[in-house]
């Protein structure tokens, strides 16, 4: 991944993470590494574990951060999450998270889809 790539996604992985927290989630970890990849964030709802993939663009130009969520990523992120929850018992979900930054790295958009795939 270019670091220009690397660093947006930093940015917008530290925004979600507030995001939750202001919603009342507690982020677990982030950043955890599978073989298949990486979770961006891990959180705790409630009793539920969920699983937050985020999407963060500059500007609009090619397209939304929604639309870099395809159904390949979708069945990643559920491989990765199989990893963590190995040995343990609990309720979980997928959730993601979209950002589109301004030229100054600030969030114009954030939004929140829980439950982007239930287990």
């Amino acid at each position: 991944m270019k670091a220009y790539n690397k660093d947006t996604g930093r940015i917008g992985e530290e925004f979600a993470g507030n995001l939750l927290q202001k919603k009342g989630y507690t982020v677990v970890k982030r950043n955890f590494a599978t073989r298949f990849g990486e979770i961006d964030l891990i959180c705790k709802d409630g009793q539920t574990t969920v699983f937050v993939e985020v999407k963060t663009k500059k500007g609009l130009d090619f397209g939304s951060p929604e639309e870099m969520y395809t159904k390949s990523k979708a069945e990643r992120v559920k491989r990765m999450a199989s990893v963590y929850l190995e040995g343990r018992e609990t309720n979980c979900r997928i959730d993601m998270v979209a950002i589109v930054l301004d030229d100054d790295n600030q969030p114009q958009r954030m939004t929140h889809y829980p439950n982007v795939i239930l287990w």
